[in-house]
Order: C-alpha cells, then structure tokens, then sequence
C-alpha cells in the first residue's frame, strides 16, 4: 500500500517549506517532515536520495522511517512519547487539506500508530526518562515555585507534571488565548503575559523559542533554568542554567540499556515493515483474483 509514499525529511530549520498543494507537512520542535506520492509528486532521475537540501526516502523506506520516529527512535530524548501524540494531531482529517492523498494519509496514521504502541510496549516501558515533563520533575524536585515559558506542544507535555507535584506554576506566554485555554485545563496555574511578569527567585523551563524582554533580569533572579531549546548555546557563565544539550548528557545513565534495545529494534521494525509489504502483496493477489 506505500510502495509509494515518498518523505521528505529535514533538521535544518532553515530549510524551505515545500508549497505545494501535493504535499502534506508535519513540523515539531525537531525536524520537519514532507508526505506525498511518487504518482502526484514524480521524483526527478538521480535526486532520490536528496532534494533541494531535502534526505528523501521512498516506497517501505519511507514507512519505516516513519515508525522510528513516531516511536521517539529518532528523537534526542530517546523513546520520548510526546511525539507520537504530536503526529496524531497533526493527522486529524481536520487538519489536511481534503485531498485524496491526505485522505490516504489517514490509513497511514492508523497503521503507524497501531504498530508504535507495539513497539513501545515491547521495548520502551522502563527505558530511562522518556518524556521531557517526567525530566523537568527530575530537575526540579526541590523547587516549589516553577515559571513555564511557553504555550506551544512541549507545555503540553510539562505542565501536567508540575500540576500534578503540586508546584506553583507560573506560566508566561504571548498568545491570550492559548494562556486563557491552559488555565481553564489547569485553574491552579497563574498565567502572564510576556510583557506583565516581574521575575522573582524561582525556576524557569523554557519551552518557547521566543525569550521576554527582561530576560537578563530573569536570568539572574531564577533559582534554576532549564532551556528545551534546540539551538540555546552555552550556559552563558550561569551555575545555575542547564541547556538541552546537558540535560541530554545527564542522561546517559541508562545509555547502556538503550544501545541494548536498539540492538532488538532493528529486527522487530525489519519484521513489522515486512508485514505492510506482504499485506500489499496479498492486496495485490486478492484484486487479481476478482478480476480472473
């Protein structure tokens, strides 16, 4: 059945949406990835590895790849779950453009996920911190006030963590609707916008790639900070800042069971995309029949 499919795929953020009424685009904090069809979107001889700056994988490939990183595979945070519930969303028949080819994407989404579950449970349960609120709690155990900057996806994943360790949640934002929908969701939390907060000695997690304007001030004031974002640098000379790349680091306690799993994955995800292949053999197999 996606012997087909084509994905284009990209780290970069810099790299220039495709706009194309053939494609579908999904977009996290991480990568970026183009869904279309080799019968509507002809890949031209010789760029079937790469084009326009974009890795391309085709046909059970391309299924494949997917899966990994609708699993949290392919994610810094190894086997984190947030992504998984990010592709769903982003799935909805709501949110496609009606085309065939997106109704098409629909089955994709089923399959995917129904085969992600598989794999999480088989080989995810216990692997270490997997998602970025259950690392955020880690940090911040012994801090009772919490400042959450942000309102986008990854608060979706932090904020119920600290809701449910009984911290006191500021949340600091620019999108009143957003802070408005988040404080009906959780009405213990305090929600700001960027330009009304008064830093104070607190923690902050920053989860938004913007930063308020007084965030020299808030740097300095806050007990701890932890910085989810991709590009955030260095520390910046503060004892106290931890960006995503040591958070990362800190996990390397469980790196040796992970190297171990992904050891077994490779043979589970082999043995699942050969299931889709041989489905559509059978599909293929069963229509001749009809047609005898």
């Amino acid at each position: 059945m996606w012997s087909n499919l084509i994905l284009l795929h990209a780290t970069d953020p810099k790299t220039q949406i495709l706009d194309d009424s053939r494609v579908e685009v999904w977009q996290t904090c991480q990568r970026t990835l183009v869904f279309t069809d080799k019968r509507i979107f002809p890949m031209e001889e010789g760029n079937e590895r790469f084009f326009d700056g974009w890795e391309v994988h085709q046909g059970y490939d391309a299924y494949r790849f997917l899966l990994e990183v609708v699993s949290g595979l392919r994610s810094k945070l190894f086997g984190e779950s947030e992504i998984q519930a990010q592709f769903r969303d982003r799935f909805r028949e709501e949110n496609t453009n009606g085309s065939n080819f997106a109704l098409s994407l629909l089955r994709l989404r089923d399959q995917i996920l129904e085969q992600t579950k598989q794999i999480r449970s088989k080989y995810l349960t216990g692997i270490g911190r997997q998602t970025y609120g259950s690392v955020t709690e880690s940090y911040l155990q012994n801090h009772k006030e919490v400042t959450l900057l942000g309102t986008g996806k990854l608060v979706d994943s932090i904020l119920p963590y600290l809701v449910s360790k009984q911290k006191q949640v500021k949340l600091i934002g620019r999108n009143q609707n957003r802070l408005l929908e988040l404080n009906q969701l959780y009405p213990n939390i305090t929600t700001y916008h960027w330009e009304d907060y008064q830093p104070k000695n607190e923690a902050i997690v920053i989860a938004s790639s913007f930063l308020p304007f007084n965030w020299d001030e808030m740097i300095r004031s806050a007990s701890i900070i932890l910085d989810f974002r991709e590009n955030s640098g260095t520390n910046n000379g503060y004892s106290h800042y931890v960006p995503l790349s040591q958070i990362l680091n800190d996990l390397q306690e469980t790196d040796e069971q992970i190297q171990s799993v992904k050891m077994d994955l490779q043979y589970f995800l082999t043995e699942l995309t050969r299931e889709r292949e041989e489905e559509q053999l059978h599909i293929i197999n069963g229509w001749e029949d009809l047609l005898v």
